[in-house]
């Protein structure tokens, strides 16, 4: 008797959802058949059961609350764009120097017997005063006796006229003597006044060499070297003193090319004025430039601009020369004056700029661009900056009259950006 199937086999039978095709099958192949849809069943029972656990844990969670984004504004500084003049002030530096400066050499040879009391480095010594003096004996003795021999010729030179004149009055009246004798007398003449001329020659170079031997200060003058003692033997040319004349004071500045021929002021030149050349800058217009000791600002003076010196090709620099009056030291009764050697600033007044926009420095980027202030967001704006001056930027062109323009340092802000003004620029700030 037959084992008899269970009753969902054989519905799964009658329906034809078994595996085989309704033939009976022997016990073993119905076996594995059975396994494998066991197996087949259970993987469904478990698939079914972690999606139904899946949905349950997921009716389970609850909805994160959401975030509300708000934007939060740069704080900035900023100043409204009003145009205006500036006056335009060129700094340079520059060291001092003496306009004149002498070196004085021994013109004759000798003995120095006599030199000035306070003949040091240093020293100012007055113009017209005796400097040092050299043994002029020689030379005196030498001046004397050609004075003397001159005396001497003088004498011969009027005997010997005199003989000419009777020669001469005897041949030509009384037809006594000969032309030959007249000719003789007038040589004679001739040969006196010959070696009184050279006598006086050796005179005037004796006079000459006794001058030489006191020499006195050209002009009032300042001792910048001193190779001379009382009792040293100098010989012609050798260099003895330096002098430096202080009465004005000069100082070459070197300056930008494109910034001097832009803001300084330059005038046509007259012939009255002197020598016209084509091929070189006209004359500056002078004016008023304060010169003041790096070391010391308080130390200063006033100078005037003089002239262009010279103009580098390579580095495209020019330098102007300011001339410095010493006069104004002595009427401030100032015990240290800017002096020749001192390192000092010099600010040059130009033609002012015209219609600019003062703004800090910082407010303009290295490109040249600005941020203005548009419905509360940040804009970038590019511009054009006439000059850079005592940490300021003015700015010439791509700003409008009124417009809010952001002078906080910012990186990189993002365009559009949203700000809130916490202050108004109101003047240079330094940085």
């Amino acid at each position: 008797m037959s084992r008899k199937e269970p009753v969902w086999l054989e519905d799964m039978d009658r329906y034809g959802l078994l595996p085989w095709d309704g033939k009976k099958k022997n016990p073993e192949e119905r076996t594995t058949t059975r396994g494998t849809v066991v197996r087949v069943l259970v993987c469904l029972v478990i698939l079914v059961a972690g999606f139904g656990g899946f949905r349950f844990l997921k009716s389970q969670k609850k909805v994160p609350a959401q975030a509300e984004i708000i934007e939060r504004p740069l704080k900035v500084e900023v100043a409204t764009a009003v145009f205006s003049s500036v006056p335009v002030i060129i700094e340079g530096h520059g060291e001092l120097v003496s306009t004149r400066t002498v070196d004085i050499a021994a013109e004759v040879a000798g003995t120095v017997v006599e030199v000035h009391p306070r003949l040091q480095t240093g020293a100012v010594i007055n113009k017209g005063e005796l400097l040092f003096a050299i043994d002029d004996r020689d030379y005196q003795a030498e001046y004397e006796s050609s004075e003397s021999r001159y005396g001497i010729l003088q004498r011969d030179k009027d005997l010997a006229e005199k003989e000419l004149k009777r020669l001469t009055t005897l041949y030509e009246k009384n037809r006594v003597g000969t032309r030959a004798g007249v000719e003789k007398a007038e040589k004679a003449v001739n040969n006196v006044a010959n070696q009184l001329a050279q006598v006086k020659q050796m005179m005037t170079r004796a006079e000459i060499k006794l001058e030489r031997c006191r020499v006195t200060a050209p002009f009032t003058c300042r001792i910048t070297k001193k190779n001379i003692e009382k009792g040293q033997y100098v010989a012609p040319g050798k260099v003895v003193l330096g002098l430096a004349d202080d009465s004005t004071l000069q100082i070459e500045v070197p300056l930008d090319g494109s910034d001097a021929f832009r803001w300084l002021g330059f005038g046509g030149r007259s012939k009255s004025s002197g020598p016209v050349s084509m091929a070189w800058f006209s004359d500056v217009t002078p004016v008023p430039c304060k010169v003041s000791w790096t070391e010391n600002e308080e130390n200063q003076a006033m100078g005037t601009l003089a002239r262009i010196s010279s103009f580098d090709e390579k580095t495209r620099t020019v330098k102007v020369v300011i001339d410095v009056d010493s006069k104004q030291f002595q009427n401030k009764n100032i015990s240290m004056p800017l002096v020749a050697g001192m390192f000092c600033r010099v600010e040059i007044p130009g033609k002012p700029m015209t219609r600019v926009v003062e703004l800090p420095r910082r407010a303009v980027s290295f490109e040249d661009t600005v941020y203005v202030v548009k419905e509360n967001r940040l804009h970038t704006v590019p511009v054009k900056v006439a000059r850079v001056q005592n940490n300021n930027a003015y700015v010439s062109d791509g700003l409008n009259s009124g417009d809010t323009v952001i002078t906080t340092r910012l990186v990189n802000p993002l365009e559009k950006s949203l700000v809130e003004i916490v202050e108004n620029f109101t003047g240079a700030i330094d940085e």
